[in-house]
């Protein structure tokens, strides 16, 4: 006879109810994805050069080819720039409206996940896989960023599920979906956006004894035609405007050299995306965890037409994650954004799994662990600053009491102590107890870490840069790469070796052979007019 769940382990009907659903994620998407946008300086490198591109056309009246600094900027396509453009030339040189496209495409991808789930797996299990991807460590944290990664997680994805769509129901209006979602992804960032779903669903349908589908889908005329007219002409312009140099930066350089070197000191070995992995998903890293102990059982007998639906969903999410995990993992460069791009997949995995979960201390402790490490931060600081490299990063942490004041005591204690009551709230069930810890570890990760990395780190080029814009005379950048300085100076910026009556924006530690005056120093960033040698 079968012994009733203990009250710890019995679902909780509430969790079933689509209005707290959406609910809980909107208070996950104010947190993880709108909190700071306006008050958080851009970041450098990334943000600084693409909102740096996006002022370049007003600047320039060119809205064909990026430029950055009056160099052309071929590492990306144009759709993010156009994007930010409108929102910008609508909103203001904000840092909210160059951050603007990135949320909306963020909360639409939330939202999609969760109908996608919902279609294939049932309401909580869509509310599960969407409270992972509004509640995750890196994704907040690079879903709103002023670049393109978001934007195009967004298109990435629902080609991806496109695919599973057309699996599912045999109906062709799914391939053009997926092709008009490529074509867009593709002018987002490049062949990315083709790469992963197309790899993934190649894979899945030859495991399901579907291969034959699979080819007649990519031999649709008119997903082909679709994807050729929103995808092409923009490269076939800036090809005819620039010739081989186009093809050379933006394919050779930043495509296949990528993949091939290791760019920018971006490397790593073998274990780097795994581990990037357990970090990436906190506070849902025990999830993770179970999610593997569940994957013989979810490929046993994996040859053909699955059982059911789910578990279909649940292969597919396992191939789309473990092609991105092996494809990056062999690149030469390495970053751990990279990993968003397959995460969706693991995330549906887990959701479907996490009904199942046991073990208590599992899944706290990965939260707890890191809301120690935050309240531990300051100290651990102070007690190593000396051994911290490189030297300007010990200038800029010199302004570190600002931000490591009661302030940050009061909210990470709170959310630990938060975390502590609802995992001992025996009365709700595991995945009920996941619900305020995610939105805590969320909380602490955006509002209050954050916030004080892009004010010690950004804010005084920020400053720099304003004070700058009021200020006659060429600027000049020397042993620094800060791009968002030019966009706060609204500025080009020039990278050389000082003269003369020049405006120069350097590190403390590289001034005293500079001639001049300092207009400006403060966390190891100096902005000084340059004067004439002694």
């Amino acid at each position: 006879m079968n012994q009733p769940d203990p009250p710890s382990q019995r679902p909780s009907a509430w969790l079933d109810s689509r209005g707290l659903h959406l609910f809980v994620l909107a208070v996950a998407v104010a947190i993880g994805y709108v909190w700071g946008i306006g008050s958080l300086p851009l970041f450098d490198l990334d943000e600084g050069a693409f909102t740096g591109a996006t002022w370049a056309m007003f600047e320039r009246g060119d809205f064909l080819t990026p430029y950055l600094n009056d160099e052309p900027r071929f590492a990306k396509p144009v759709l993010i720039y156009w994007l930010q453009a409108v929102s910008v030339g609508a909103f203001g040189f904000t840092e909210w409206a160059f951050r603007l496209p990135s949320v909306i495409a963020s909360t639409v991808w939330i939202g999609m996940i969760y109908a996608f789930a919902d279609r294939h797996l049932g309401a909580r299990q869509a509310f599960y896989a969407a409270l992972i991807a509004a509640t995750a460590l890196m994704t907040t944290v690079v879903g709103k960023a002023a670049i393109s990664d978001a934007v195009l997680l967004l298109f990435l994805t629902a080609a991806t599920f496109a695919t599973f769509n057309h699996w599912v129901s045999g109906e062709r209006r799914w391939i053009r979906w997926a092709y008009l979602a490529m074509g867009l992804g593709f002018l987002t960032k490049g062949p990315v956006a083709v790469v992963i779903p197309a790899a993934t669903s190649f894979v899945f349908y030859l495991a399901t004894a579907r291969g034959r589908d699979w080819w007649r889908a990519v031999l649709d005329w008119q997903g082909i035609a679709l994807f050729v007219a929103v995808a092409l002409p923009w490269y076939v312009a800036v090809w005819i405007e620039h010739g081989q140099h186009f093809i050379d930066e933006f394919f050779l350089k930043n495509n296949v050299g990528r993949f091939g070197q290791a760019m920018e000191g971006h490397s790593g070995g073998l274990w780097y995306y795994p581990l990037v992995t357990l970090v990436a998903l906190l506070p849902f890293t025990g999830a993770v965890l179970t999610s593997l102990r569940y994957l013989p059982a979810d490929w046993r007998g994996a040859y053909g037409r699955p059982a059911s639906i789910p578990l279909a969903l649940r292969r597919f999410g396992w191939i789309w994650f473990g092609l991105t995990l092996l494809i990056f993992s062999l690149s030469g460069t390495k970053l751990p954004h990279y990993l968003n791009y397959g995460l969706v997949g693991l995330m549906l995995v887990m959701a479907a799994h996490l009904p199942q979960i046991r073990s208590r201390w599992l899944h706290l402790l990965p939260p707890v662990a890191f809301l120690l490490l935050v309240l531990a931060l300051p100290g651990l600081i102070a007690i190593n600053l000396d051994q911290i490299n490189p030297e300007y990063v010990r200038d800029m942490l010199a302004e570190r009491g600002r931000f490591f004041d009661l302030t940050w005591y009061l909210v990470a204690g709170g959310a630990l102590l938060l975390v502590g009551a609802a995992g001992t709230a025996r009365r709700w069930s595991l995945p009920a107890v996941m619900i305020p810890v995610a939105l805590s570890v969320s909380l602490v990760v955006n509002a209050l870490v954050l916030e004080a990395v892009g004010q010690m780190q950004q804010g005084p080029v920020k400053e720099a840069g304003l004070i700058a814009r009021e200020l006659a005379g060429p600027l000049v950048m020397r042993g620094m790469n800060t791009p968002s300085f030019g966009v706060y100076a609204r500025q080009v910026v020039e990278h050389r070796d000082p003269r003369p009556g020049d405006l120069l924006l350097t590190r403390a530690r590289q001034v005293e052979d500079i001639p001049g005056r300092v207009i400006y120093a403060e966390g190891g960033v100096v902005l000084m007019r340059v004067g004439p040698d002694n």
